[in-house]
């Protein structure tokens, strides 16, 4: 199998909005039947928040991700995403967010095509000083005509909760969290024969170091059981690192490698995660610029 001796391939462009619950990280859940978007990792944190002042927030964020195969694989698999989306801050405690994006593949017939739309109300209640539980509501609206068409998606509707922590050793930051999906199909299975999900349950974990100036390194792990239709159960995981940089309170970039697949062997019992998969494993970079 030829290997990708490189990252070949990262264009510039403009990260979005994770429809997602509150939860970093990292990840794709379940891969296009668990997520809402066919993008094969997650997108790091957003660059420096908003001050609480600012009501209205928009960030446009364009990410490129590529595996590192040779273009001439057919397991070579590429695409950029153009994202955009809008928040509003109520109060100290309630915000909402709405956010859609456009999805360019490299590889294949090089579609372009709208992502799913994600429309989400958090709270946010402070618990300490520098420890704050977060919860979130989010509905899924099936813009994605590739998802349509694969897996006759209908969009979801999402429940989340998280714990931030701040200011832990070395300045550092860590949030834990669950996210509870229930996905709508019109049929149980998709095009090509294989199984949708119904429901997603979604551990996820994140821990961000600064370096040195504005610089961070932010690592994620996720960990997905989801549940088809006929009440099988399929198990996912996602792991990843950042190295971010912020050159403005409204600008940031980064660079990152992530991987996802399966979290079990075939055999159903043995461990299959693993941080870096020279066949699976992902290359990625992006910015981001927040109004």
């Amino acid at each position: 199998m030829n290997k990708f001796t490189g990252l070949t391939y990262i264009k510039s462009i403009i990260q979005g909005l994770t429809i997602l619950v509150a939860l970093s990280v990292g990840t794709p859940a379940m891969a296009a039947n668990v997520t809402t978007s066919t993008t094969k990792a997650k997108r790091p944190a957003a660059p420096a928040p908003t001050p609480e002042t600012k009501a209205w927030s928009i960030d446009l964020s364009v990410e490129s991700y590529s595996n590192m195969m040779k273009e001439d694989s057919y397991e070579r698999d590429a695409q950029t995403s153009f994202d955009l989306s809008a928040g509003y801050r109520f109060n100290k405690i309630t915000s909402m967010r709405i956010g859609t994006g456009v999805i360019k593949e490299h590889v294949g017939a090089e579609n372009t095509y709208f992502d799913n739309t994600s429309a989400s109300l958090s709270f946010k209640t402070p618990l300490t000083q520098d420890i704050a539980w977060i919860n979130t509501l989010a509905g899924i609206l099936p813009t994605n005509r590739q998802m349509q068409d694969e897996m006759s998606y209908q969009g979801a509707a999402r429940v989340g909760t998280k714990v931030a922590f701040n200011n832990l050793i070395w300045g550092s930051s860590a949030a834990t969290g669950l996210q509870l999906t229930r996905n709508f199909h019109e049929y149980e299975m998709t095009a090509d024969g294989s199984y949708n999900m119904r429901n997603n349950a979604q551990l996820a974990l994140t821990y961000t170091l600064p370096l040195f100036s504005k610089l961070a390194l932010q690592t994620s792990y996720s960990y997905t059981v989801g549940w088809t239709y006929q009440d099988d159960t399929r198990n996912k995981f996602s792991v990843g690192a950042d190295l971010g940089w912020d050159f403005t309170p409204t600008i940031s970039a980064w660079i990152g490698t992530s991987n996802q697949g399966n979290a079990l062997k075939a055999n159903g019992i043995d461990s299959n995660i693993e941080f870096f998969n020279d066949t699976t494993s992902i290359v990625k970079a992006g910015f981001t610029i927040s109004i």
